[in-house]
């Protein structure tokens, strides 16, 4: 019975022909495994619970079939949340999670979380492991990426083509992740020599209705337009082309444009997104990791985890050169860059 027993639990102690044999018996025989009492046995109900703040995003569900991929090959069983960074929908889902006894939380936290919010669950015995979004401060463990070089990228590459008229679209301001890309759009104009205001930086929009809406509403005023908009993530970048292409402007050649996610669509929208690679995958797998690590030796320092982003460059910053352009770019480099410059945009040079 000992041997069936670690089958059962996939213990490595077994050899692999050994399990396999004692699986397919118990498939055949209809055997279903009593959760609650090896729940009892080993303090362990095999729970995890998921938070994200906007779970219909292809970042986030990339990331959320990593890690359910992760959990699922031990017999994890997954609740899903997505709190649309509404505390209390979130401050509801840890408390069930709790009833559960559930084991662990991997948490993108929804805005104004603070460690304390958390605690209780902690308390319960549960593990908790950030994703994307942190905590400032925080002695939890995460898994983020580093969301200042992300836009920093970005920026760079834009200011590299020879911009200075750049705006950050979209972000919500007071998020680890917001806050963070707006310091490396920041840190990278003032590298080059200019002093941005924060009006270059028009944050709300993530999602591709309100960048379109938001780059339209632009374009109808008197300010000063920009020649490159560097976005907060992939699906604020395509509605923000979507506009320029109603606006009659062509991306690539007339503005500029740069995401963060590097999703499939970037890959084959029209033209092509220059985007910076923001590791969906690798996050989920980490974070679980990170859980299992935290459940196997709950008094082991805190693992702080940021990953290094990279960007891949297409034609929406016109890096083909359109006719007529000059390329900026030396050939060598397999990059050309066009002269969509101008004089510069909210900021003292």
């Amino acid at each position: 019975m000992a041997t069936v027993s670690l089958a059962l639990r996939n213990s490595p102690l077994i050899q692999a022909s050994t399990r396999e044999k004692v699986l397919s018996y118990a498939n055949e025989v209809g055997y279903l495994q009593n959760l609650t009492a090896t729940a009892l046995r080993t303090g362990r109900t095999r729970i995890v619970g998921v938070g994200f703040h906007d779970i219909v995003h292809p970042f986030f569900s990339t990331m959320l079939a990593a890690i359910e991929a992760r959990l699922s090959s031990d017999g994890e069983a997954i609740f899903v949340n997505s709190h649309d960074d509404v505390p209390g929908r979130q401050s509801r889902f840890v408390a069930s999670l709790r009833e559960h006894g559930a084991d662990g939380l991997i948490l993108s936290p929804a805005l104004g979380t603070t460690e304390q919010d958390l605690q209780p669950f902690r308390s319960s015995g549960g593990a908790v492991v950030l994703i994307v979004r942190s905590i400032l401060e925080t002695t939890l463990d995460y898994v983020v990426n580093d969301d200042s070089e992300c836009m920093g990228l970005a920026t760079s590459h834009l200011l590299k083509l020879g911009h200075t008229r750049i705006m950050m679209l979209g972000g919500k301001p007071g998020t680890t992740t917001a806050d963070g890309r707006y310091q490396g759009f920041v840190e990278a104009m003032r590298a080059a020599g200019h002093n941005p205001e924060r009006s270059a930086w028009i944050d709300g929009p993530s999602k591709r209705l309100e960048a379109f809406a938001t780059i339209k509403s632009l374009w109808d005023t008197d300010d000063v337009k920009p020649t490159a908009i560097a976005c907060f993530n992939d699906l604020v970048a395509f509605g923000a082309m979507s506009a320029l292409a109603e606006l009659g402007l062509k991306v690539g050649r007339d503005v500029a444009v740069v995401g963060i996610d590097d999703t499939d669509e970037a890959q084959v929208s029209s033209p092509p997104l220059t985007t910076v690679t923001n590791n969906a995958g690798i996050l989920g797998r980490t974070a679980v990791d990170i859980l299992r690590r935290r459940l196997a030796d709950p008094e082991c320092p805190p693992m702080q985890e940021q990953l290094t982003p990279y960007i891949s460059i297409r034609r929406s910053c016109g890096g083909l050169a359109d006719p007529g352009r000059r390329s900026l770019a030396d050939p060598s480099k397999g990059e050309r860059r066009h002269s969509m410059t101008g004089d510069s945009f909210y900021c003292d040079s």
